[in-house]
Formats: C-alpha cells, sequence, structure tokens
C-alpha cells in the first residue's frame, strides 16, 4: 500500500494505493489521520479509487479516522470508492455515515467554509 497526501485549497487530499489490509502499513494510515488533525487540518478527503482491496481492518482504520476528525469538530469524505468498497459500505451500513463521492470537485465543494 502506498499513501499520497496534498492540500486542495484548505482540504487534506490522502490517496491510497493498492490493497488497504490489517498490518503495519494500515497504521500508516491512522498516523496521517492523527497528524492531519494535530495540524489543523479538519477537512479530509480520502481517494480510494486506486484501492484494491479492503478487509475489515482497513474500513476500521477509515472508521477510526472519522471518528478522530469527527471529535475534533473536522470531517472525513469518501471519493472514488470502487464498486467492491462502495459495497461493503452498504453492507457494513457504513454508506450511512460517510459522504461518498466520484467528482472531485464536488467533493471539495462540499466541505464548504
Amino acid at each position: 500500500m502506498h499513501i499520497k497526501q496534498e492540500m486542495k485549497g484548505d482540504v487534506l487530499l490522502i490517496t491510497l494505493f493498492g490493497k488497504v489490509i490489517g498490518g503495519p502499513e494500515l497504521m500508516k494510515v491512522k498516523d496521517v489521520f492523527l497528524k492531519a488533525v494535530d495540524q489543523g487540518k479538519k477537512k479530509v478527503l480520502l481517494d480510494l479509487g486506486k484501492v484494491s482491496w479492503m478487509d475489515s481492518s482497513g474500513l476500521g482504520v477509515i472508521v477510526s479516522g472519522h471518528t478522530t476528525l469527527s471529535r475534533a469538530g473536522g470531517a472525513l469524505s469518501i471519493l472514488n470508492a470502487t464498486k467492491k468498497i462502495h459495497e461493503l459500505f452498504i453492507i457494513t451500513k457504513l454508506i450511512t455515515i460517510f459522504e461518498t463521492y466520484t467528482d472531485e470537485q464536488e467533493a471539495l465543494n462540499s466541505f464548504g467554509e
């Protein structure tokens, strides 16, 4: 798994690549969320379009990131969830928690001011 971060205005765009599954690399994703909050970045867009697979540990880290950001007064939205991941969100009812988008600009605009 690889993680790319970039700022799009005041939104931190995090793109994950590869398999988001349990193991030491998954802790890097959790750390990205924690560092974002520590640095005062409260608007986070997580791009999952390049993720080939995600297991329950991966889902858990995303939920944890959402909780961390929410407690800090921030928000996490999902961009480009693949069909498999979107189905996981539906099955686990996480679709009711996350705002999901397929258009980056629409997602960025959704954070407002």
